[in-house]
């Protein structure tokens, strides 16, 4: 393993898959040895809660022909496997918390996750992959999560294409062999070559355990009424301004896609609201179209690095939402390697590269710390294009 694949078990998530009672020994379609990592999984989940870290258990439910085409005729002809409401889609009762009840499927087939417990839900997968229409990565991001962890019922179809997926979205994955039923050894150096870490239940039992659970923290009724009301206030413009993205009310009521439904990141620029407000007018003025952050500062968050085509939100130095706006190109490059050409599109101060220099080391210095400042650090340099609000009146004014 490298710094870029290892797993970072402190904002790692556990997802067990297709772990029911139909998929077990004794269930209408069982997968052999699933009964055997039983034991391996109770383990895993046990400590995940003990460290208060997430858990997904991701279900199948067979209703109607949203069914995987190799199955579709056996469950068209009546096949009683993973119907909704019955108990062969139960999750095995060894897996839950405690008072965690049955799983709702009128819920989990709208595409909404149910909530088990602090951090642990269920969540219905329509297909192999845990991700494949589901707000599954919508999940994790929220938990700040970086690394997934899988473990479950039949390695060759869910669990691997899960993994695929998850390697797929720049997550870190381990896999664990022992907690995962049809496992051979094959099966787990195909996966291994791409960068998956193969760990043991003891492994992570052991790695986990040493994660702090994290205290509750004292509830601040101003800043959570504050937080409501921005939370309303970005769902509220999200509504006014999808369509400029390609997403209409259409596409949320036929189910194009779980993401249609929900905002994008809403943040604003800087550290502080002058500067946030500053930079946020440039953008508007349409002189500002690029922006950047040190590599150090998504590691040091266990943010995912920005990817072309992903839509933001940007807020004000009130926390309102103003602009949205799309990525259209990420490269990270040194310090001293930025370019004339992107300190321009940055739009600050005289928009030249000495200034953009002066102005981003100050800023690192400041943020980073001044040890950690040096002139070939990388950068992540983004370009990003506005999409609202167009030319108007809005855009002419210097402050948001």
């Amino acid at each position: 393993m490298d710094s870029w694949t290892e797993p970072h078990w402190g904002s790692s998530a556990l997802v067990v898959v297709d772990v029911q009672v139909d998929f077990v020994e004794g269930g209408a379609m069982p997968v052999s040895g699933t009964r055997d990592v039983v034991p391996a999984l109770v383990r895993l989940v046990e400590a995940y809660r003990a460290a208060g870290l997430p858990v997904v258990h991701v279900v199948r439910l067979y209703d109607g022909d949203d069914v995987d085409l190799v199955r579709r005729a056996v469950i068209a002809e009546g096949a009683a496997v993973v119907r909704p409401g019955t108990p062969g889609a139960e999750l095995l009762e060894e897996l839950l918390p405690v008072g965690a009840g049955a799983l709702d499927a009128t819920l989990l087939l709208r595409g909404e996750p149910q909530h088990l417990g602090p951090r642990e839900v269920a969540l219905w997968k329509p297909r192999w992959s845990a991700f494949h229409r589901t707000s599954l990565e919508e999940l994790l991001r929220g938990w700040d999560v970086d690394t997934v962890v899988v473990a479950g019922c039949n390695f060759p179809n869910c669990p691997r294409a899960t993994v695929i997926d998850a390697s797929q979205r720049d997550l870190r994955v381990a896999v664990v062999p022992d907690a995962t039923s049809q496992v051979t050894d094959e099966r787990i150096r195909q996966v291994a070559s791409l960068g998956v870490a193969i760990a043991t239940t003891e492994d992570v039992v052991g790695a986990v355990s040493g994660v702090a659970a994290p205290s509750p923290e004292p509830v601040d009724p101003a800043r959570a009424a504050h937080d409501q009301a921005q939370a309303e206030a970005v769902l509220a413009y999200w509504e006014r301004v999808r369509h400029l993205a390609g997403i209409g009310q259409l596409d949320v009521v036929t189910g194009r896609t779980v993401a249609s439904a929900v905002p994008p990141p809403a943040w604003s620029f800087g550290d502080s609201p002058r500067l946030a407000d500053e930079l946020l007018a440039l953008v508007l003025a349409g002189r500002k179209t690029a922006t950047s952050s040190s590599l150090v500062e998504y590691e040091d968050g266990g943010e995912p690095l920005p990817r072309v085509g992903e839509l933001s939100i940007l807020l004000d130095g009130a926390g309102r939402p103003r602009a949205m706006i799309r990525t259209t190109r990420v490269d990270t490059v040194p310090f001293d390697q930025v370019s004339v050409e992107f300190a321009a599109a940055e739009g600050e101060d005289d928009r030249s590269l000495a200034s953009w220099r002066r102005e981003h080391e100050r800023y690192f210095r400041r943020v980073l710390g001044e040890d950690r400042f040096d002139p070939a650090i990388p950068v992540v340099c983004e370009r990003f294009e506005l999409l609202h609000p167009t030319w108007s009146l809005e855009r002419t004014l210097t402050t948001p």
